[in-house]
């Protein structure tokens, strides 16, 4: 299992494996917060996803590495 840190690194260079498995790695969160009224709502889920990788992209690795 690669780390969270290679996988944003890679994900910025255009890795779209990395970003796969960015979101596969942070699912349960994402669906989590997905929740509305108790009952999962899928556009809310697809717009958290879209929001995630924009985060990942715009991520400054140098402040934090």
């Amino acid at each position: 299992m690669r780390e969270v840190i290679d996988l944003i690194q890679l994900a910025q260079n255009g890795d779209k494996q990395a970003e796969v498995e960015l979101i596969l790695r942070y699912e349960p969160l994402i669906n989590k917060y997905s929740q509305q009224n108790g009952e999962f709502n899928e556009d809310c889920n697809q717009q958290l996803i879209l929001e995630f990788i924009l985060a990942v992209r715009r991520f400054d690795l140098n402040r934090y590495v």
